[in-house]
């Protein structure tokens, strides 16, 4: 799968998360971190406000299109995301959030305002729709986006037990401490490291 390689490279700790997760729910969680991705990346692509405004704009119309019936745009991201809204929990207003979200930090050029705990618990309910964690993951997923950013992080969580079925979806958080001690871990530090929070519950 295209996508599926383009995330690898593109979020490649999500992508071994995701991993663990069964067929069905594994493709749902990356058709929604590629749509993240697509966000994500608009501060690469672009500088200008005005330009950024647009991307983002594009990504909201195409939603709104999908929650009118209409067929999805000619792109494949789009085209999975229509998949994973038929058969998930998630709405396009949880969409629609996660583009405001990504819009704000673009604007305001804080990378500390990415929609984090969003994206966190719109995973965690296409895999475990009946947990709810609550705000227990806002500060897990802020911590781990700021650790793996290269951001000291001031009092650290403890290590947590998550329930196993969420683990599909968040067991990348364990990397928070390797990227305390490492700028960039290598490969299979990063996945020995996922692997024993899926075996472990605690990340």
């Amino acid at each position: 799968m295209n996508i599926d390689r383009r995330l690898r490279t593109g979020d490649e700790d999500r992508w071994l998360s995701s991993r663990y997760a069964q067929s069905e729910a594994r493709n749902d969680l990356i058709a929604l971190y590629a749509f993240c991705w697509e966000l994500a990346r608009v501060r690469l692509i672009v500088t200008e406000p005005t330009l950024g405004a647009i991307r983002f704009q594009w990504w909201r119309d195409a939603l709104t299109e999908l929650e009118e019936g209409r067929p999805p745009r000619a792109h494949d991201v789009v085209s999975v995301v229509a998949v994973m809204l038929d058969r998930s929990t998630l709405n396009t207003a949880d969409l629609m959030s996660i583009v405001d979200g990504y819009e704000t930090a673009f604007e305001q050029k804080d990378r500390a305002l990415e929609p984090e705990a969003a994206i966190a618990g719109f995973a965690s309910r296409i895999v475990a729709p009946s947990v709810d964690l609550g705000a227990d993951i806002e500060k897990l997923a802020h911590e781990f986006a700021a650790a793996r950013r290269g951001e000291a992080v001031a009092s650290p969580a403890p290590i947590v037990r998550l329930p196993t079925a969420v683990l599909p979806a968040l067991a990348h958080f364990r990397l928070r401490k390797l990227y305390a001690r490492e700028v960039s871990p290598r490969p299979l530090s990063k996945r020995l490291s996922v692997l024993r929070a899926v075996l472990s519950g605690k990340v």
